[in-house]
């Protein structure tokens, strides 16, 4: 075959559902899209077996219709879904073994839309947010920020600890401490917010001395 002269190549590639969806699907009548993907409710249960949970990219969400109003999608297939449901995941098993507040499980809310990032491979980094392009030094250190943190949730010390409430070990009792359904990225204490002109101007500047906690504090207040 001939081939094609280029300067860049960029590997864009879509998701794909799993093989196990469509063999539980044969299996066990596992509910599943047309495209594979398992689906499951707001709390990522799915609507076929209350048992099997899912979440990320290998589930759609099934949201109930309201009234004459447009059926709400299921996020797309994106990392920062899958991140932010799992809280909710971990949550909602724990409850259905028993192991927390057995009484109800959490729904999870996607965001209707992220902040996207992407690396160039010299220190600087592409971004898109509310219709704004971002790039420069800051935008790749406010991904390496973020990522760490996201990584820190692993270290072993931060894993809750899940004690009985009486004391008992009959298998049936829920347990206290439940894990924290905030996510990583959750703001405790915000600083005061810019204006509109300066918030702007910061949010355009490609320079190395921009703050990125600074932009992003503005990224988050342009959220609410």
């Amino acid at each position: 075959c001939g081939m094609i002269p280029y300067t860049h190549c960029i590997w864009a590639t879509g998701a794909e559902s799993h093989p196990l969806s469509r063999d539980l699907h044969h299996q066990c009548g596992l509910s599943i899209t047309e495209r594979g993907w398992i689906e499951v409710n707001q709390h990522l249960q799915s609507i076929s077996h209350p048992n099997i949970f899912a979440a990320g990219d290998c589930c759609e969400i099934v949201f109930p219709s309201e009234d004459d109003t447009e059926k709400k999608k299921s996020p797309p297939k994106a990392g920062v879904y899958a991140v932010r449901s799992g809280p909710i995941l971990i949550e909602n098993l724990t409850r259905q073994l028993g192991l927390g507040n057995c009484n109800n499980l959490v729904t999870y809310n996607p965001q209707e839309d992220f902040l996207k990032l992407i690396m160039c491979g010299d220190g600087t980094a592409l971004g898109f947010r509310f219709g704004i392009p971002l790039y420069g030094t800051w935008v790749w250190n406010l991904k390496d920020h973020i990522d760490r943190k996201f990584m820190d949730l692993f270290d072993v010390k931060n894993l809750p600890v899940l004690t009985k409430e009486d004391g008992k070990d009959d298998g049936n009792d829920c347990y206290s401490n439940s894990y924290d359904t905030s996510q990583y990225d959750a703001v405790v204490e915000k600083p005061p917010q810019l204006d509109a002109e300066h918030a702007g101007k910061l949010l355009l500047r490609t320079d190395d001395d921009v703050d990125f906690q600074a932009a992003w504090n503005v990224l988050r207040d342009m959220m609410f």
